[in-house]
Formats: C-alpha cells, structure tokens, sequence
C-alpha cells in the first residue's frame, strides 16, 4: 500500500490577491434623477386582436411601450412623417406627452385608450384584451414624470425614442427587465406594486444609458456623463458640493490643466464650472428645505456657505425666491432619510 506523500509545512502557503477599487465621486444621473424625483407607472398590459387602434391624447407624461408579441405601427403627427412600424422585442417611448396612436395596420382608424379602460382614480395596472379575431399583439404601456423641475431631462431626448429589439445590447439588457415586469403585473404577489415601481425606475435608467451610448460627446449637458474627465469633475461636485470647490482644485481632480478644463467643461455642460456649481448647491438647499423644513443657517452651510446672506442672495437668483419664503411656502415632506439629491 503505497503512503500519501507527505505536506511540506516549511512552504508559505500562495495566497490570491485581490484588488479592491474603490469608485470615487458621486454617480451623476442617480443624483439628478433622485433630486427629479422619478415617477414610474404601469397602467396596462394589452393584449390586442387585429383591427385594432388606441390613441392617447397629449399630456404632460412620458409614455413607453413594450411590444412582448407581434407588431403595431406608431403615428405621430410631427414628428414622423409615416407610421412607425414597432415589432417583437421593441420599445418605443415618447418623451414630451405628444398626442399619438397605435394601430394594427398603418393609418388604421383608433380609439381613445380612455373609453377602453375607462376614466376614474384608479392607477392600477389592467388588462386590456380588444380588438377581432386576426394577429395577436401583446405589449405593456406605461408613463414616467417627474415631480421637481430643474434639470430638463426629457427635454433632450428624442420626440420619439424606438429602442430595437433585434439590437444584440437591447436584447440582452432590455428584455430580462420587461418580462419581469410582465411577471409581476401578470403574478400580482404581495408587494407586487413595489417591484412594478423599482423595475420601471430600472427601466428608465436603463433606456437614458442606451440613448446616452449613441449621442456626440458635445451634444448637451447629459452627454457630458461619456467624457471621463469631466465626468470625474461633476461627480465630485455631486458628491461633496459643499466642499469650497475651486476652478484650480476640480480641473487638477479631473487631471486637466485649468483653461482646458473651463473651456471643455463648460463646451460640453452648457455653463462654466462654478456656475454649475453655484445652481447644483441652491437646489440641494431647496430640498433639503422642501423635504426637512432646516434652519436657514444649516442649509447655508449644506451649500457651502459661512454667511447666511450670501447663501440668501445666491438662492434667490438661482431659485426665484430667498429661502425663508420658498420654506414656508412649500408643505411638510413626510419624514424619510435624506438622500444626496441635486435637482
């Protein structure tokens, strides 16, 4: 019987290193789209026969709609010169609450979606079956908004932003999320609201991404989010914006000397650095004034300021208002932690 070979107990003992990266600076859109304050609703799964149509009336919503099986075609009077032909897998939201419709066929006749589902308060998510007896459609319909101005973010999308389903990168980072959804909606578990809610703000993440991927970097502000040097430069003004901040300090963070830092930067956001800066700090004292009442003296220092009447005079320019009246004038938050927001 031959003898186990023996462990050598004089040898170190090969250990793997890890490497441990720390991401420094705030995630810029996260904070936008908190201080924003998304709103994400899906209000109905259709199942649709041939002929059919729905039109939606214009209004102040972002609607989004996710062909699951079979095709509709898109109208948008102004902003498509022919119907828009939405197949299996595609997404199509349309940012700016145009009046639209979709149908079965191209120029197909319509009805309002309000005498399908009919009128009332209720917001929760319903199953919508129409039309004949021919080619079965599927498709979730749903809206975003914002409850806060400030950044105009769906502003600088598209009139009609279509999302292809046969694109490799949409296939895979798209389709997982909307059969989730259709899970959820289908299954209505306990607390099936909740992840209707977090998957639609994934969901608008996720399609802001894929759009950003395809813009010029000088494009608009939002853009600036694909250049790593001043991308480097807004995450840490997100991050720490009552950090008494310098043109020289940020442009030496983003590893840029300064003229070639103020002129990319303010190419490429729309402003000069600490103008931005400037607006970013008001509107974080706002909310924090809106959302936890604080004393003037605390949001003062929350933007960076010592002086309580430079923090005055600051804010109303950039708000409208000094901040004594914008607190009293806006109601109590309910209580919740406060989050690092911007807008």
């Amino acid at each position: 019987m031959s003898k186990s070979p023996e462990i050598p107990t004089n040898r170190p003992v090969a250990r793997k290193l890890r490497r441990v990266v720390e991401v420094s600076g705030a995630d810029v859109l996260t904070d936008v789209l908190n201080g924003l304050g998304l709103q994400s609703r899906l209000f109905c799964r259709s199942q649709l026969r041939a002929p059919w149509g729905m039109s939606f009336d214009k209004s102040d919503l972002a609607h989004f709609h996710w062909i699951g099986q079979g095709q509709c075609w898109l109208h948008c009077r102004g902003h498509l010169r022919k119907p828009r032909l939405l197949r299996s897998g595609d997404l199509v939201v349309l940012p700016h609450g145009d009046a639209y419709y979709l149908s079965d066929q191209p120029g197909g006749e319509s009805v309002p979606v309000l005498d399908w589902v009919g009128g009332g308060g209720n917001t929760r998510c319903r199953l919508l079956t129409q039309g004949g007896s021919g080619p079965l459609t599927s498709m979730l319909c749903g809206s975003f908004s914002f409850v806060h101005e400030g950044v105009p973010l769906l502003s600088l999308l598209p009139a009609v932003l279509h999302l292809r389903g046969d694109r490799s990168e949409n296939r895979s980072h798209l389709e997982p999320l909307m059969r989730a959804l259709v899970v959820e909606a289908e299954d209505a578990l306990p607390g099936w609201e909740t992840v209707l809610s977090r998957l639609m703000d994934i969901l608008f993440v996720r399609v802001i991404r894929t759009w950003l991927n395809d813009q010029p970097a000088d494009s608009h502000w939002l853009a600036a989010l694909n250049d790593p040097q001043i991308h480097r430069a807004l995450s840490l003004m997100h991050e720490t914006p009552e950090h008494p901040w310098t043109l020289q300090s940020l442009s030496r963070k983003a590893g840029l000397s300064r003229s070639p830092f103020a002129a990319r930067f303010a190419r490429l956001v729309g402003e000069p650095p600490l103008t931005y800066l400037t607006r970013l700090r008001m509107h974080r004292a706002a909310r924090a004034l809106r959302q936890h009442k604080l004393p003037l003296a605390d949001a003062a220092r929350l933007a960076g300021y010592k002086s309580e009447i430079a923090f005055g005079k600051a804010f109303r320019r950039i708000i409208g208002v000094p901040p004594g009246a914008y607190r009293r004038s806006t109601p109590a938050a309910p209580e919740q932690p406060a989050d690092p927001a911007l807008l």
